[in-house]
């Protein structure tokens, strides 16, 4: 297959990606606005439970799934078969002595978190290993498409049933609820497990020893160590809020706070595309040395990452409001108000840095990433405990927390890169875009409010899209998205 053809492979995964992930934010939204708000202390304990099971999985996968990305370069195609069974051994071996520590220090664990909590917790983190290390084998193959539909959409489509069944008292709480959401994940894997056999993405062997021969077994495991402390990092930083908050605030607080993180994730959907359709890509492009090529791509996807991310968190900011004045909920619905729009900004700024992991996660310099975390974990620590228990600001601190410790670390992460590989993601039509953006939403934000919440919504929501896009067109700033219009809406 040729480079062109791969590519536009590539594009069409990316654009039935976006789509099912949409679907997907709109599904989780509806739920937010209508059905999660008749239970919110179940729906903080459930993300609590998710974000104990997001440390686990790290640990079960030790690394072995951005092995995988990392090494099949090097490897012949036949070879990236052993090198998915070794990976495989991996999470194996892994989940049963993580199981061992924790059935024989239960008595240590309780002292922290409720038993069911941890075994709940272990099972959704073992399925969301395997699920990820054949997500990853796929995306080898440019397979994100049929992933995405049952990763990001069933366990909406399983939730909004489950709080039904507890709102009509058909089942327990805490127990029934979590076992019928973990049930969905084992669903997600046999499913994923039969698509990547059908299409040949995996296949198993004892020969794991072939796997060694490109590259040696203590360069695999000092890669995955690190690899495993920064996905480790990663998770505990990003999921830090929702343990925090039910042991400073409470679980009623953590399901608000959670309402907001979901209603602001459909800021993000672009970047989870292009990040896991770009990272075989970067791998290959350090493996090669093709540095050139890499900072041009590194600066096409920043800018077009903060165009996108702009676009939707100005819809939300001019008119999520408004839109929840017209919830029947709307009493729990405003006050994660300024919880989004923190979250959405920390989302846009992530964005907006492009993909400094994957770079620096695919270099020599992979091992950066554990003093960059190490120090987000510290400074994320510290900034939540002040601004929730210190400063008193309720689930906002930990918003703000957030978004401070984010900014910190992509530009940390931005300086490493351009020092040591000099690459660098901005360049000055990166600022007119910004600029343009942050000038028309300002317009439209001080344009006088209608009388009417759905006709406000509706004049400055679709009035500041369409600017934007009216604007960036005819600067012609964004070479790829004039090229899309051209196509697909002035063609004849």
């Amino acid at each position: 297959m040729t480079q062109q053809a791969n590519h536009h492979k590539g594009k069409n995964e990316f654009l039935r990606y976006s789509f099912y992930n949409y679907i997907g934010v709109f599904i989780g939204v509806f739920s937010n606005l209508f059905i999660y708000t008749t239970n919110e202390e179940f729906l903080g304990v459930l993300r609590y439970v998710e974000s104990l099971a997001f440390l686990i999985w790290p640990l079960i996968l030790m690394g072995a799934s951005s092995s995988l990305i990392n090494f099949t370069p090097k490897l012949k195609q036949k070879s990236n078969v052993n090198l998915f069974s070794y990976s495989l051994f991996i999470v194996i071996r892994n989940s049963i002595l993580i199981f061992l520590i924790i059935f024989f220090g239960i008595d240590f664990f309780s002292d922290f978190v409720k038993f069911e909590f941890i075994f709940f917790a272990f099972f959704l983190g073992l399925l969301l290993a395997a699920i990820d290390l054949i997500k990853k084998q796929l995306t080898i193959y440019h397979k994100i498409a049929f992933p995405s539909i049952l990763d990001n959409l069933l366990p909406k489509l399983v939730l909004p049933v489950i709080f039904i069944l507890l709102y009509y008292t058909i089942i327990e709480a805490n127990s029934s609820g979590l076992g019928l959401y973990v049930i969905s994940y084992l669903f997600i894997l046999t499913a994923l497990f039969f698509y990547a056999l059908k299409r040949k993405s995996i296949a198993f062997t004892i020969r794991i020893k072939s796997v060694f021969t490109n590259f040696s077994r203590k360069e695999y495991r000092n890669y995955s160590f690190f690899a495993l402390a920064g996905s480790l990092g990663y998770m505990f930083v990003f999921k830090l809020d929702s343990l925090m908050i039910p042991n400073l605030i409470s679980y009623k607080a953590n399901g608000v706070y959670s309402i907001a993180t979901v209603a602001s994730s459909v800021i993000f959907i672009p970047a989870r595309g292009l990040f896991s359709l770009y990272a075989p890509q970067v791998s290959k492009m350090i493996t090669n040395g093709h540095f050139e090529s890499l900072n041009k791509l590194y600066k096409d996807v920043a800018k077009m990452l903060l165009f996108l991310g702009l676009l939707i968190y100005s819809a939300i900011f001019l008119g999520i409001e408004n839109l929840f004045q017209l919830m029947p909920s709307n009493d729990v619905l405003l006050q994660t108000v300024s919880v989004i729009f923190i979250i959405g900004a920390t989302s846009v700024f992530n964005m907006a840095t492009g993909f400094n992991s994957e770079i620096i996660n695919y270099s020599k310099f992979y091992k950066f990433n554990i003093i960059a975390l190490g120090v987000l974990t510290i400074l994320n620590l510290f900034t939540n405990y002040y601004f929730i228990v210190i400063f008193d600001l309720g689930i906002q601190g930990a918003a703000l927390a957030s978004f401070l410790s984010i900014v910190f670390f992509n530009l940390l992460k931005v300086g490493f890169i351009y020092f040591r590989l000099g690459l660098f993601p901005f360049e000055i039509t990166f600022f007119k875009l910004l600029l343009l953006q942050i000038c028309v939403i300002l317009v439209f934000y001080f344009i006088p409010n209608f009388s009417s919440p759905i006709s406000n919504f509706i004049f400055k929501v679709s009035g500041v899209l369409s600017s934007q896009l009216f604007f960036i067109y005819r600067s012609k700033w964004l070479s790829s998205l004039n090229t899309y219009i051209d196509k697909y809406v002035f063609s004849k």
